[in-house]
């Protein structure tokens, strides 16, 4: 048994312990909190558990961080973690037994952020705070330079949180800092009001990034979360394919919406029209027919890019794929209807690619899994998403904390009504 609890997250070893079972056997898929006799499960982020710890227990951060970092006590500031050493660290403490691809598959969303071009955050964060204050900012008059800490909660709990590389490219554009208490793609909660970040700088620098970050973080976390709770419908019904976004984005914004697809664990399908061909209704009646469009756009698609045709019934699907399509969409199909056209594809053209769209909600999205159907996209992953409500609070002086931020913090210091 000791043996085994060395393989939980070194954060807060010592603190968890594996599941015995009453067969004298370990389950090693759940983990034991060894002050309250909590459960949850081992797949869990570290930082998840740390917030336990921290608002249940009020096990301050360095003493978490101590029991396997003697030197991370001693300091009394916050530590800020980039997502490379984050990565590196939940890496690390897996065992190798579930370092399997289901295991990696959060933390993979988790570090998202790796994909995005440096240069196209700063030039984002610009834009958005250039659009905000293309002029004077009479406020900063009264509140100055002087430094300030402000606090991000988060109001929802069970949200995703997604975005946090651009707020802290707003921030840093301004010459504040960000210490982020949670790493992407966490689950904020359990409590309604969850303490996710501390933004430190000039006082007028800082509220001049309120409401850019605030914007695009819970826009982000919106759509990470419909995400998420999209590909655990798919989980708990057992369907292995690929739940999409489409190209319905915002305009200006769509870096962050399909980063966010990401983070969520969707797919974003084609990021533009240069990603994929897609050849819709419109493509075909101005080719004059499937089999000429596809031929067409063959020729400069090459072995390069691949090419998917919006069809309406089976019969535009089977020609499609005859004219070697390598993707069929089926748009508007009734459930019934998809599955058997998708079964019949399947049986002529084994390589081919199906794709469900049209008409699909949250709420009907069951109706389309199944064995043949490879793809299932939404509009709604960003169309008519609900937001995440997060709200940044300056601090007055005596609520400025001295030493490591907590989770959790008493309600009256929190900033809020």
């Amino acid at each position: 048994m000791e043996r085994d609890e060395k393989k939980l997250h070194g954060p807060v070893n010592g603190k968890f312990r594996f599941k015995q079972l009453p067969n004298g056997t370990v389950d090693k898929s759940i983990v034991i909190c060894t002050i309250c006799s909590k459960e949850f499960s081992y797949h869990r982020s570290s930082s998840s558990l740390k917030y336990h710890l921290n608002a249940k227990h009020l096990v301050a951060s360095s003493q978490v961080r101590a029991a396997s970092d003697p030197e991370a006590g001693a300091s009394s500031q916050p530590r800020q973690t980039t997502l490379d050493q984050a990565f590196k660290h939940e890496m690390t403490d897996l065992s190798p037994e579930t370092r399997d691809q289901e295991s990696m598959v959060p933390l993979l969303h988790a570090v998202a952020a790796h994909a995005i071009p440096p240069q196209a955050l700063t030039q984002l964060a610009r834009d958005w705070l250039r659009e905000d204050t293309p002029n004077f900012d009479p406020a900063g008059v009264c509140v100055g330079s002087g430094d300030v800490v402000a606090r991000l909660f988060c109001k929802m709990a069970g949200s995703i949180l997604a975005g946090g590389p651009f707020f802290t490219a707003v921030f840093t554009e301004l010459g504040c800092t960000v210490n982020w208490l949670f790493p992407e793609a966490a689950e904020m909660g359990p409590d309604g009001i969850t303490l996710v970040a501390e933004v430190r700088g000039p006082a007028r620098c800082l509220l001049l990034g309120e409401r850019p970050a605030l914007n695009c973080l819970a826009r982000a976390s919106g759509i990470a979360t419909r995400c998420a709770r999209l590909r655990a419908m798919a989980a708990a019904a057992g369907w292995h394919g690929e739940v999409a976004g489409t190209r319905k984005t915002t305009p200006g914004f769509r870096l962050v919406e399909k980063y966010a697809m990401l983070v969520g664990g969707a797919s974003m399908h084609r990021q533009d029209l240069s990603g994929m061909a897609m050849l819709k209704d419109n493509h075909v009646w101005a080719s004059g027919s499937i089999t000429k469009a596809v031929q067409a756009t063959r020729t400069v698609c090459g072995l390069t890019s691949k090419i998917e045709v919006e069809c309406g019934s089976t019969e535009e699907a089977c020609e499609a794929a005859a004219a070697g399509a390598d993707i069929v969409m089926l748009d508007n199909l009734p459930p019934r209807e998809l599955h058997a056209a998708a079964l019949l594809l399947k049986q002529r053209f084994p390589a081919l690619l199906v794709e469900a769209s049209g008409g699909v909600t949250p709420e009907n999205l069951p109706q389309y899994f199944g064995p043949h159907v490879d793809i299932i996209s939404l509009g709604c992953v960003t169309q008519g998403c609900p937001v995440v409500d997060f709200s940044l609070k300056v601090q007055k002086p005596s609520c400025v904390p001295r030493g490591p931020a907590r989770g959790a913090v008493a309600a009256a210091d929190r900033g809020l009504p």
